[in-house]
């Protein structure tokens, strides 16, 4: 006589809710766009710098105060490197995340409120970014609001 055993029921890894998916790939494109961006005008800088100093490179501020080319040339290349470093650390926070990792929430976290420190140490001149800030503690919010779906 056989015996016929229950199916083996494969176990079910939680899912992740629809808010956390939109979240973590909002963070991946912002992020890993930033990282690759910033890494590249690290590289390229001091080209760029004498390209703008020869005068070889015409942009419209229009009304601004500030003029962006000379911002990106007047900004030790540290920043840019950091920068990089530090949206890097995002995109893995969103990657543990979307792993259902909790410690993603606290390199995401941790990183996006390092941007903010940095760039007002390297970017003094520039006013206080709100926006940004309103942007970081809205998906910080919202990340937070995921958490119990995370190990």
């Amino acid at each position: 006589m056989t015996t016929i055993e229950p199916a083996q029921q494969p176990t079910r890894q939680p899912s992740r809710p629809e808010l956390l998916n939109i979240l973590c790939i909002l963070t991946f494109i912002g992020s890993g766009l930033s990282a690759v961006a910033n890494f590249i005008i690290y590289l390229t800088i001091d080209k760029f710098s004498a390209y703008y100093e020869n005068g070889d490179l015409d942009f419209f501020t229009g009304n601004m105060d500030i003029n962006p080319l000379e911002l990106l040339t007047d900004v030790n290349p540290t920043f840019f490197v950091l920068q990089a470093i530090v949206f890097s650390l995002s995109f893995y926070g969103a990657f543990l995340m979307w792993n259902l990792k909790k410690k993603g929430f606290h390199f995401y976290s941790i990183a996006q409120l390092i941007l903010i420190i940095i760039s007002q140490i390297y970017l003094p001149r520039l006013p206080f970014p709100f926006l940004e800030l309103l942007i970081t503690v809205a998906f910080i919010t919202l990340y937070a609001r995921n958490l119990k779906f995370m190990k």
